[in-house]
This record gives structure tokens, sequence and C-alpha cells, in this order.
């Protein structure tokens, strides 16, 4: 068995080796006959088609060539050319020559130029940009803000009432049929001319005097012209400067969105408590020049780094970006929420703005149904709870309004008040950062002098909501800044060609802080440059853009 194992065995192998050579072998015949019968049928067509032309009245072949790979019945190809080779046989249907021979001979006239081969239009050159204009583009005059504000009188400034030689007379806006025409403006700023830098002006600007600005803000600007004056007092003599006082049929600021735009008007019936004037705030005129990638020199103002590290750099010493969270408010141990510092709030304007935001707040929750707040009540005893916070803020914010805005709280009272505040903590967190932030500009703008009572780092922590740019450990953060001589923010109407006649004299953006509520919108005072070379400010237009 075992003999007969082993010899089985190679046998075996050496049939299976066999048969596969023969496979091998039996494809590769299969293999040559397959090429030699193609080479055989290739042979035969290049025989026909080196046979004489069939006659016009044979049979033409079905198969055509189209495309640039087409080629003529002649054994070279045809080259590729305008004309092409005529065919002799004229044959066609019936009824086509019986139409041809009833028709009547028609003039062919003038051959028709091609699409293609027609000149095209002239494009119309870029219209070159005046260097004056071109000069202003390529810099920017920005408003380093001082915070906390100096207290002593100081020559440019945002809001507040200008300062003016003892003769002043505050412009109004012109008589229409609208309804708020005829009354005064509104104060937005004075630049102090002489505290612009020299380089900055290129002649335009005069070294001396000041620059008023003043706008209708009774309502809320829509996209268009809005009356508004540029002011250019000389400083022709040695007469004090001293603040006017604003006319008495100024008309509140925003009065149409009073409790939208002033945190401590609580509802239409405190539309009175908007001020006539702006929040005051002095700033200095620094000028950062724009560079512009590859040499471009836009129409608009260039956002990107450069931008950002231009501003940065005119912001000088460092800010620190570490805003007010409701985490600062916890409640404590004793189930008091934490204070920013333990005098807060400070005045009874503070009281007034913090019990008219949880009112809102409270509204906004019961309207929304939100249940981010003590989700585990009912719905109808979250209602009642809700109701019950607007009603008791009612009476914090009607008790506020009958004191002076700026007088401090006696202990009890502050005490008292921040134990009820204290109570709605997962509401009360939400608006006391903002609230908080708000009471002490308040605070601040107006009575610059009380800075000292706000502690250090307090202060600090506000400082980069008036800062030109901040650097954080991401990148560097920069709105678009307020600014003179400048060119204009990008709006959602093209005003390129406006951009190549005018002057952007000065742009103002929304700042909740300075009292400027304009949503999405900008104010643009425009100027031609002939005008500015002459001082001719009454000429400068005032427009209202969305960006």
């Amino acid at each position: 068995m075992k003999d007969l194992a082993g010899i089985e065995f190679p046998l075996a192998a050496e049939i299976g080796l066999a048969l596969i050579v023969a496979a091998l072998i039996v494809t590769i015949v299969a293999l040559v006959l397959l090429l030699m019968r193609r080479r055989a049928r290739s042979a035969s067509q290049d025989g026909e088609d080196g046979a004489s032309l069939p006659s016009p009245r044979s049979t033409p072949s079905r198969r055509r060539k189209f495309g640039p790979t087409a080629q003529t019945d002649s054994e070279t190809p045809a080259p590729l050319a305008v004309t092409a080779t005529t065919d002799d046989d004229t044959d066609l249907p019936a009824f086509v020559t019986a139409a041809r021979s009833t028709a009547p001979a028609q003039d062919p006239g003038p051959a028709a130029t091609p699409p293609f081969a027609r000149p095209l239009p002239p494009i119309a050159p870029t219209p070159a940009i005046p260097p004056a204009i071109a000069r202003v583009l390529a810099q920017a005059i920005v408003f380093r803000q001082s915070f906390p504000p100096e207290a002593d009188p100081v020559p440019c400034f945002y809001g507040g009432v200008p300062r003016v030689p003892a003769a002043f007379e505050w412009p109004s806006a012109p008589h229409t049929d609208h309804p708020g025409s005829g009354l005064p403006l509104h104060f937005l700023m004075q630049v102090d001319c002489a505290a612009l830098p020299a380089e900055a002006r290129h002649g335009l600007l005069p070294a001396s005097g000041a620059l008023l600005f003043f706008a209708d803000l009774a309502s809320r600007p829509a996209p268009g012209a809005l009356a508004g004056r540029v002011i250019w007092l000389p400083d022709t003599d040695n007469r004090p400067w001293a603040e006017v006082a604003p006319p008495e049929t100024l008309p509140p600021a925003h009065r149409d969105e009073a409790s939208a735009a002033w945190p401590w008007v609580m509802g239409e019936d405190d539309a009175g408590d908007a001020p006539q004037i702006l929040p005051r705030w002095p700033f200095t005129p620094t000028l950062i020049t724009l560079a512009h990638p590859q040499g471009e020199q836009p129409l608009t103002w260039p956002e990107g780094p450069l931008t950002a590290d231009a501003l940065l750099a005119a912001q000088g010493s460092p800010v620190a970006v570490y805003a007010l969270s409701p985490n600062d408010f916890a409640p404590g141990a004793d189930g008091q929420m934490n204070r920013p510092w333990a005098g807060f709030p400070h005045d009874w304007l503070a009281i007034q703005t913090l019990s008219a935001m949880l009112a809102r707040e409270a509204g906004r929750a019961t309207r929304t149904s939100d249940r981010s707040v003590w989700p585990d009540l009912p719905v109808e005893d979250r209602r009642e709870l809700l109701a019950r916070i607007a009603s008791e803020c009612g009476e914090w914010h009607g008790l506020a309004r009958t004191k002076r805005a700026f007088a401090p709280l006696a202990d009890p009272v502050r005490a008292a008040f921040w134990e009820w505040f204290s109570q709605y903590a997962p509401l009360a967190r939400l608006i006391a950062p903002r609230g908080c932030a708000l009471a002490v500009e308040t605070t601040l703008h107006a009575l610059p002098a009380r800075a000292d009572q706000f502690p250090q780092d307090l202060i600090a922590r506000l400082a980069y909501r008036h800062a030109l740019a901040v650097r954080t450990a991401a990148r560097i953060h920069a709105r678009i800044p307020d600014r003179l001589l400048a060119a204009p923010s990008q709006t959602e109407t093209d005003q390129s060609e406006r951009a190549r006649q005018q002057i952007l004299l000065l742009e103002l953006s929304a700042d909740e802080a300075l009292g400027r509520h304009l949503g999405d919108h900008v104010l643009q005072f425009w100027i031609s440059p002939e005008a500015l070379a002459a001082q001719a400010f009454e000429t400068a237009e005032l427009i209202v853009a969305t960006i």
C-alpha cells in the first residue's frame, strides 16, 4: 500500500502539470489565430478604401465622420481650413428643386458679419481717483477713548454739550413736511483741529478751531439722507470757550424706542426719561496708515489683519479682555448673589437700570415660554412668578425715578435691594453683567470725578468696551472704528461712484456705551475735496447707510 501510494502520487502530479501546459498552448494558438484574422480584415478594408470612387449615381456610404477628426475620402486627410472642398453631387430632393424653380430671384445683399468677427465695444476705463481722495483713502484718523474719562475739560469728546465761544446758534433741522422738521439737532461730537496730526490733514482741514457734528437722532435713522450739520468754529481770538446748554425744544435722543435704547427706561410711559444729550466721552485723535496687500487701494474700509494690527498699535497700552459674566454674580453661602464690589449698586440710577432690565427679561421669558429658568415649576406657577417679578421691578423702578439719579445709596437701601434682587438669581444673573457695566459707565460719563469709587480691577474689566482693538490668545479683535478722513465702510448700496468724487469726512457706527443706537446702520458725512479745502463745511451731506 505504501509503495503504491508512493508511486501514484508522482504520476498524478506529472499528469496535472501536463494538462496545465496543454491549456496554455491552446490559449496561445487561439490568440495567434485571432490576431491573424484581424490583420486580414484590416488589409481587406484598406483595399476597399484604395479602390476608385463610386459614380455619382452609386449608393453613398451611410457612415459619416464628424468633428475635427473628420477626413475627406481621399487618402490624405484634408487640412482644417475655412474653405472646404465642394461636393460635386448636386442632387436635391424634388420638392426643393420645385420650390427653387418657382421662387423669384433675390439679391443676396452684403454678407452679414458673423458675431465672433464683430469688434467688441470698448471697455470704459476706470476713472482715476483724484490725488486728494487717494491720500485720504490710505489713512484714517481714529479716536482712542480715555477710560476712565478725565474729569478736566478736554478738547475732543463724544456727546455731552459743545464747548463754544460766547456767541453760538444751536443748529436745527430744515423745515419740511416731516413731523420732526425744524427741531434742534443732537450733538454728536467735537474735534479740536489743532489736536489732529498735521500729516493727516493734507491741507484739507484747518489747523485750528473746532469741528462740531450734529444729527437728527430723535428716531432710529433709516437709509438715505438725514438732517445733519457740520460747523467749524475758528479760534480767532483769545475768548474762553465754555459749554453751551441745549435748547429746551431739543427732543430726547432715540425717543421713538426709548425703552430699547436707554437701559433705565422701563416702558413707553417712561419715554420722558430718555436724555436729550448723548453720553460724553473724551478721546484722542490718532492717525493710522492703512497697508493694502499687493499695493491695492480699495475704495472701502479694508477689514483684515493688517488693519487690526494698525488699530492695536494705535490703542497703545494693551487692554485686557475679561468681561463680566453671570459667574461673577453666582449665589454665595448666604443665598445672595455675589457683587462686583461691596458698594454695588452705587446710586439710584443703577437701581433704576437693574430693575428695568430685570422687568424686560421677565417679560421676554413670559412671551417665549423660556424654561431655562425655573424649569421644574409648572407653567402657570412660572407665569405667576414672572408676573410678580415684573410688578416688584415696577415698584423699585418707580421709587428710583423719584430720586436724584446719581445720589449715592444709603447702606440699608443697597442691602434691601440686593436681597430682593438675589431672590430671583436664575433670571437676575442673566442681566446683571450688562446692567453693572452700563450703570458704571453712565456714572463715569456724567460724573467722571467719581471714578475713584470704583475698584481698579472692575475698571480694567470694562475698558475693552472702549478700545480700538484688543488681543486675545486666538487673535486680534478690532471693530470698524469711528474715523475722520478715511475710507467708508462697505454698505449694501454701492457707493463707489461717490467715493471717487467726494471725501468721507466722518463715519460713526452703533455704540451702546456712547448712546448711538443705530442697529446695522452707520452715519456718514460726505463733502467734496474743493468744498473741504475752502472750509465750506455747511455743504457736507449726512447719509445713513446699511452695512
